[in-house]
């Protein structure tokens, strides 16, 4: 059976707030802060870069692994009942 009614980013977020703010929102943030920690301190761009870029892509991986999750969970609510 094919799923064609996909669950939104805003509908995981509307249900679950704290848990997507800290997979999706923070690790971008503290990887911001430190870009700017990093260009105050006179770092080389080069050496923050890679962390900056790291932790931009570990929140969009575990964003997109907990918004199937999420799926997973409203599809078994919609085929089995609420539990």
């Amino acid at each position: 059976m094919a799923v064609t009614d996909n669950t939104t980013f805003w509908e995981m977020y509307r249900d679950l707030p704290v848990r997507t703010t800290v997979a999706t929102v923070v690790p971008v943030f503290l990887a911001f802060a430190q870009l700017l920690n990093g260009y105050v301190h006179g770092i080389p761009l080069v050496r923050i870069a890679g962390f900056t870029a790291g932790m931009v892509v570990a929140a969009v991986l575990v964003t997109q692994y907990h918004l199937v999750e999420y799926n997973r969970e409203e599809l078994q609510r919609e085929v089995f009942g609420d539990e």
